[in-house]
């Protein structure tokens, strides 16, 4: 009994410090809602209208400075919460055109494309490529 309760109070501290469960089996992010933006999505997620997440999420995923977390977290939201795979898509274009879209989103999306359409896919896949084509280039 003491053994169940001690694992349970260090994971409650654990995550308030960290903010983040990792979970390695899974590979999984679980963002516990310290940032706002994930606070916001979480909220989103509940909307009851497809149309209605779609935009909010869209306005989110155009934020600039929008964490590593949240945009994570915003992925598989969007990904999971919305039914059309067009609406799908604009959010993942919208995020990958921020001058913030960071590896770990794109690397959630590729994990993620096989959800999609041959022709989504492409869209996809051909705005990250535009954006790597343009990031300035490494100093050796």
């Amino acid at each position: 009994m003491r053994d169940g309760v001690l694992v349970v109070v260090l994971t409650v501290w654990a995550v308030c410090l960290a903010g983040c469960l990792i979970i390695a089996e899974d590979e999984e992010v679980i963002c516990v809602a310290d940032d706002p933006a994930i606070v916001e999505i979480n909220a989103i997620s509940k909307l009851s209208f497809d149309a209605d997440r779609q935009r909010a999420y869209k306005r989110i995923a155009a934020r600039e400075g929008l964490s590593e977390a949240a945009q994570v977290h915003l992925v598989k939201e969007a990904l999971d919460n919305l039914s059309f795979e067009a609406a799908k898509e604009d959010i993942l274009l919208t995020l990958i055109s921020t001058p913030g879209f960071g590896s770990a989103a794109e690397s959630d999306i590729l994990k993620r494309l096989d959800k999609f359409w041959e022709s989504s896919k492409n869209k996809i896949l051909e705005a990250i490529n535009e954006r790597q084509a343009q990031a300035p280039t490494a100093v050796k």
